[in-house]
């Protein structure tokens, strides 16, 4: 690597279709976010703009906490293996990050790869934050599977709010 190059496998030369994109797509993202937020504007919409999770005044609905409750236990249950799915994702992801940025897997008896190791976790974490709807819809699809198969075997009811609605 030479002096002043970031090592990269991409040349750093003019291209025009990057050079688009960094100009435009971020006031189409801004122009988007001001028009799924507002009712007025979409008033003259022939379609309807989805909603990507938030609090729900935006125009659509949101996946919360409530939703998944309204499966009972079933619906805990299955919050639970997603949070457990990706925090046994998180320390392999973040150990072969670890190995690419330092050319060597992390050695948990030092202190440095263990704090390199947990920020590295925090900083996945914090980004993962972004996808809160994303995981209530895979606790959501999960929970049917979850009461038919592990709390009937078990001997506990879904119990929900409203399993009657259902």
């Amino acid at each position: 690597v030479k002096y002043g190059e970031l090592a990269l496998p991409f040349t750093f030369e003019a291209d025009p279709t990057v050079a688009s994109l960094v100009f435009t797509l971020p006031p189409l993202l801004v122009a988007y976010n001001f028009l799924a937020k507002s009712d007025d504007l979409q008033e003259g919409l022939p379609v309807s703009l989805p909603s990507f999770g938030g609090d729900g005044e935006g125009g659509g609905p949101s996946l919360s906490m409530d939703d998944v409750k309204k499966y009972g236990v079933a619906g805990t249950v299955a919050y639970v293996l997603t949070e457990l799915a990706f925090w046994a994702v998180a320390f392999p992801v973040a150990s072969t990050v670890y190995f690419n940025t330092q050319g060597h897997w992390p050695d948990l008896s030092e202190n440095a790869d263990r704090a390199t190791i947990l920020g590295f976790i925090f900083a996945g974490a914090n980004v993962a934050r972004l996808a809160v709807p994303l995981r209530f819809g895979a606790a959501l699809a999960l929970a049917p599977w979850v009461d038919e198969n592990i709390m009937s075997k078990v001997g506990g009811s879904s119990g929900g709010d409203d399993d009657e609605d259902m």
